[in-house]
């Protein structure tokens, strides 16, 4: 499909955006599969969503609750073979992507995979609920949150597992896990500021300010080609129920709205809307800080009208003031 002048392209490369999210992180997702919102504490400050053992509650559950305390310990001291007898031998941990990871050696794989990705990162683990199923058996509630030292934002799921006794230890046997939203508006709060760029098709100016109570980023962004009238976009970043929403409008009529994910490092937004003429429209964004004065912008996926176009070079923002 033949792209129609500067205005087109300014709406493909600034107004459309989503995200490119590392391995560990949650996974790119499509309109109508996102994690379901929830508090999560971090690690430092768990009395966010922490629930108090009843006074009443049995040693068993007691027991338990210590065994998860101490599976979040021995993440964090980084020592596997303390997390690996915590698992039965035949354990399985069902991710909400799909996936079945099976057997403890495997589980344990993964575990240090996750380790080594994120070689800063501390675990907080809080337990909701204990509920005894028999003598030997327990089904165990709660939230895992994963957060990496200096970094942007908390990965987190919630999980429900299966504690067996075993050997005289309360072992996982079998654990499912679901993604938790837990952005906020200052996880984008490095964005406020002006920046700028210069690109085959011209100036382009971008600006961030924080407004209505800090709860919203209102962007600006316009490009100034070498001859003809410039184009401008307007962004509403707004986070709800955990998970950070965009809002864009452009001068030539086009509307959209989508979702931005991020690892800390890369912010990528994906938008869905239409043009002016009533025509689809999608791509995505990859936002890559390399440094507190400089990003990386990169529209990939774009789709206009049910026809798919190529990628953009990746262009240099950096920070005026």
């Amino acid at each position: 499909m033949k792209m129609i002048g500067i205005r087109i392209t300014l709406a493909s490369l600034l107004a459309w955006g989503a995200l490119d999210a590392a391995a560990v992180q949650a996974q790119p997702r499509r309109p109508g599969s996102k994690p379901n919102p929830g508090a999560v504490a971090p690690p430092g400050n768990r009395e966010a969503g922490q629930q108090k053992p009843a006074a009443s509650e049995s040693p068993e559950a007691s027991a338990i609750r210590k065994a998860a305390e101490d599976y979040s310990k021995a993440f964090n001291a980084r020592d596997f073979s303390a997390m690996a007898n915590q698992w039965t031998a035949r354990a399985e941990m069902h991710q909400d992507n799909g996936t079945t990871i099976r057997g403890r050696d495997a589980i344990l794989a993964a575990i240090k995979s996750t380790a080594t990705h994120r070689p800063k990162s501390t675990m907080t683990i809080t337990v909701e609920s204990v509920d005894m199923l028999g003598n030997g058996a327990a089904r165990v509630r709660g939230t895992l949150a994963l957060k990496d030292e200096g970094e942007i934002g908390v990965w987190a799921t919630r999980f429900t597992s299966l504690r067996v006794l075993e050997d005289g230890q309360w072992r996982l046997a079998d654990t499912r896990e679901t993604s938790i939203a837990t952005d906020s508006i200052e996880d984008l709060s490095w964005l406020a500021g002006s920046w700028s760029a210069d690109s085959p098709m011209g100036k382009i100016s971008v600006s961030y300010e924080k407004t209505l109570a800090n709860k919203v980023l209102l962007g600006k962004i316009s490009l100034k080609p070498a001859s003809g009238a410039a184009t401008e976009v307007v962004e509403i970043i707004q986070a709800r129920d955990g998970e950070i929403r965009s809002w864009v409008f452009d001068s030539t009529g086009l509307s959209g709205e989508g979702y931005w994910q991020h690892d800390g490092a890369r912010f990528n937004r994906t938008i869905h809307g239409v043009t002016s003429e009533g025509h689809p429209a999608s791509s995505v964004i990859v936002l890559t800080r390399t440094s507190n004065d400089a990003i990386l912008w990169h529209a990939i996926e774009r789709i206009r009208g049910g026809d798919k176009l190529p990628d953009l070079p990746s262009i240099k923002l950096t920070r005026v003031k």
